[in-house]
C-alpha cells in the first residue's frame, strides 16, 4: 500500500509522551490508537481511508516528530494534509511564551501544570468531531459517554483495515444527519441526544455552521452561534471552541470536573461554584482553555496539598 513519511519540527522540549499519556486516559479517545510511543488514527479523505502514524524523533539538537501516512492512494497531498492535522491536534503552532510567563507568576497555574510545562493541549481532529463528542458527553458520566461514542462510530462510521489491524473512522456529518434513530435508541441514546446530534450534523451539511468563520469570531459571538442550535448549551459550545477550533480564550466554568480539580488544587473540600471558578480565571485571560486542559489533566495525578 502506498505510503509517505517525513519529519516535522516541533517546539523545543515538546513533551509528546505527555500527549500520549493524556490520550490513553481520555474518554474521548475512541478513534485513536496508542501503541507504545506511537499515535495512530484513521480518517476518510477523497483518496479513500488513510492511516496516520506519529512517533517521536527528537534529538537534543533537533526536536522532531516522524509522521507517516498510508492508504490506497496516499500521495504527497495526503502527507501534507496529515501534517496539518497533526500540528492542530497536538497544538504545535502555538507560541507558548505567554503561558510560560503565567506559570512562572501564578502559583495556582504552576501547581496545576506540575512537571508538565512542555506538554500542550490535545485537540479533536476536527470541529465536527468535537461537536459530536460534546453532545454525547452532556449530563452523563465519562464512562457511559465513552460507550456511547463507540456505539455511534459502530453504527454510523466505518472501519479501515491496515495490515492486520482495524481502525474505526469518524462518521461524516452527512451520515450523522440521516442516522437511524431506532439504532441509536437501542444503544441507549436519549431522544434528546439523538435530536441534538442530527440537527447539529444538518447544520454542518447545510453550512449553517461555518468552521473558519466561527474560528475568526470573538468567542462570545461564536458561542452565541453555537448555542442557537437546539440542544447546544454554553458548556458544549465551549468544548467545541476549545477542543475543535483551538480557541484559547474560553473558560468552561460550569464544568463539574474542572470545579472539582480546582477545589482540590486549592485544598477545598467541595467543588467551587461556577461564580468562584469564573472569578478565579480572571488573571488567566487569553490562556483559559490551556489552564482548563491542565486542570483536567491534574485529575489523573496524585492530589496536591493545600
Amino acid at each position: 500500500m502506498p505510503s509517505r513519511t517525513t519529519r516535522i519540527t516541533v517546539p523545543p522540549f515538546y513533551d509528546f509522551a505527555a500527549a500520549l499519556s493524556f490520550l490513553r486516559g481520555s474518554p474521548s479517545a475512541v478513534l485513536e490508537s496508542i501503541e507504545g510511543e506511537t499515535y495512530r488514527r484513521a480518517w476518510r479523505t477523497d483518496r479513500g481511508p488513510e492511516l496516520v502514524s506519529v512517533t517521536s524523533a527528537t534529538s537534543p539538537s533537533r526536536p522532531q516528530l516522524r509522521v507517516s501516512v498510508e492508504g490506497p492512494r496516499a500521495d504527497d497531498q495526503s502527507l501534507a494534509w496529515a501534517i496539518d492535522r497533526v500540528r492542530h491536534i497536538f497544538s504545535l503552532d502555538v507560541d507558548t511564551r505567554g503561558f510560560q510567563e503565567l506559570v512562572g507568576t501564578d502559583p495556582i497555574v504552576a501547581g496545576l501544570v506540575g512537571d508538565g510545562l512542555h506538554a500542550r493541549p490535545v485537540l479533536a481532529a476536527d470541529p465536527f468531531e468535537s461537536l459530536v463528542w460534546a453532545i454525547i458527553g452532556q449530563q452523563v458520566g465519562v464512562g457511559f459517554a465513552r460507550s456511547l461514542r463507540g456505539a455511534l462510530v459502530s453504527i454510523a462510521g466505518e472501519e479501515a483495515v491496515f495490515g492486520s489491524s482495524r481502525f474505526p473512522i469518524m462518521p461524516e456529518a452527512c451520515r450523522v444527519a440521516d442516522i437511524d434513530e431506532d439504532s441509536l435508541r437501542a444503544a441507549h441514546f436519549s431522544r434528546a441526544k439523538v435530536r441534538a446530534l442530527r440537527l447539529a450534523a444538518q447544520a454542518v451539511t447545510s453550512h449553517i455552521l461555518d468552521w473558519p468563520r466561527l474560528a475568526a469570531m470573538p468567542p462570545a459571538e461564536a458561542t452565541a452561534v453555537l448555542t442557537g442550535l437546539p440542544g447546544i448549551g454554553p458548556w458544549t459550545a465551549g468544548v467545541v471552541l476549545m477542543r475543535g477550533l483551538g480557541v484559547r480564550s474560553v473558560w468552561p466554568a460550569a464544568d463539574l470536573g474542572l470545579r472539582k480539580a480546582l477545589a482540590r488544587a486549592l485544598g477545598a473540600s467541595a467543588p467551587l461554584s461556577e461564580a468562584q471558578t469564573r472569578a478565579l480565571a480572571a488573571p488567566w485571560a487569553g490562556w483559559e482553555a490551556w489552564v482548563a486542559f491542565f486542570t483536567w489533566r491534574s485529575l489523573s495525578r496524585r492530589p496536591a496539598g493545600p
